[in-house]
């Protein structure tokens, strides 16, 4: 089997190139749908790079391809598998003496976590949307929130600072107004935690891309993040594309009643009840109080009962790690997002690539793992 090969691009806050990197000494990362995902890796203390001052958001961009192997066409072209923003550096010396620099990053998405929905409660189209389109929430969300359209001006606690001026959003003529209708109410909460919550039940995945040295675009993916290759890609110990699998199926923290509590009239809070797919009344009833004082309709009150539930529903995880066969290659047979088959333990059945998680040291040695989850 071709071995993969992975460079790191390393360029400063504004996007200039300041170091190519292939001699670290060890290099993982994970990129998981709809959050940031993170990276590490190390070199030695003499690295020209740890000889630098290296600041806060220079960018780091992982490069991955794979030769083929002698008579198959396999090959991976180059491709950025990550990209994001380098926040935290470790210095660390061992028993030998030998001092080593590491590297953490976060991904894209990060730009999402650096704002609140900084609006007060009930201001329609900024913290109130009834009966709207997943996918128009968000990038309203996003527009007010990550980009300069964010003001005081326009009723916002505070302007989008010069960072925001490096966001975009996907224009309004490709703004399908796709996905679920919902009834949302957020004013003051982290921005990444509310897309999040949306996404859960609003029928698409979200995303950063980088479309310029210093420039990322917000995009709604219909349905997935990834591709339907669940006739295609089958992951099991037979195939000899799998090992060490893990099937747990999580129950301890399983709610499936959401007592959701609206706004209070003479003393009466308006109270919503929403049961989860797996409620059962005599094996399976678990509450959970949820907050929606700012909330007015009804049909909000359901949709922030139904996002908590499905945070906290019952999960199928199944985790493995992904040996690379000629015909299942990260990268080229599938990706990030997409659906797949998994069979383990006389379980089959189609699964979202929740996460992806690589490894890779100096000796060439990488390792593919996967997390897959119930859809």
């Amino acid at each position: 089997m071709a071995e993969a090969k992975y460079v790191l691009n390393i360029s400063n806050a504004a996007g200039a190139r300041q170091f190519i990197v292939t001699d670290f000494i060890s290099l993982q990362y994970q990129r998981v749908v709809n959050d940031s995902g993170l990276l590490s890796f190390s070199v030695p203390d003499t690295h020209p790079m740890a000889l630098t001052t290296v600041e806060r958001d220079w960018q780091v961009e992982v490069i991955r391809r794979r030769a083929s192997d002698a008579n198959i066409s396999n090959a991976i072209a180059a491709y950025v598998d990550f990209g994001g923003f380098l926040r935290d550096e470790e210095r660390s010396t061992d028993g030998d003496g030998k001092t080593t620099v590491t590297y953490y990053a976060v991904g894209w998405n990060d730009l999402l976590r650096r704002s609140i929905i900084a609006y007060k409660a009930g201001v329609s189209n900024r913290t109130s949307f009834t009966s709207a389109k997943a996918e128009t929430i968000m990038k309203t969300l996003v527009t007010r929130n990550a980009t300069t359209s964010g003001t005081t001006a326009d009723g916002r606690d505070r302007d989008v600072p010069t960072w925001g001026s490096y966001v975009t959003v996907q224009t309004a003529g490709i703004d399908g107004a796709a996905g679920t209708t919902l009834d949302v109410f957020s004013s003051r909460t982290n921005l990444l935690e509310t897309l999040q919550q949306i996404a859960d039940i609003g029928g698409g995945d979200f995303d950063m891309v980088k479309t310029a040295a210093r420039a990322w675009q917000f995009r709604w993916y219909n349905k997935q993040l990834g591709t339907d290759r669940s006739a295609s890609v089958v992951f099991a110990l037979q195939y000899g594309n799998m090992t060490n699998p893990t099937l747990r199926y999580r129950r301890l923290d399983e709610r499936t009643v959401a007592i959701v509590a609206g706004q209070e009239s003479a003393g009466v809070r308006v109270i919503e009840t929403v049961t989860g797919t797996n409620y059962n009344a005599s094996t399976n009833s678990y509450e959970i109080f949820v907050d929606g004082s700012d909330i007015t309709t009804n049909a909000g009150l359901q949709d922030r009962g139904e996002a908590r539930l499905y945070d906290l529903r019952a999960k199928d995880e199944l985790t493995f790690d992904v040996i690379q066969t000629p015909g299942s290659l990260y990268g080229l047979h599938y990706f990030l997002g997409d659906r797949v088959t998994g069979y383990f333990q006389g379980v089959s059945a189609t699964k979202k690539i929740a996460a992806v998680s690589i490894s890779f040291d100096q000796a060439g040695l990488e390792v593919v793992r996967l997390e897959l989850q119930a859809i």
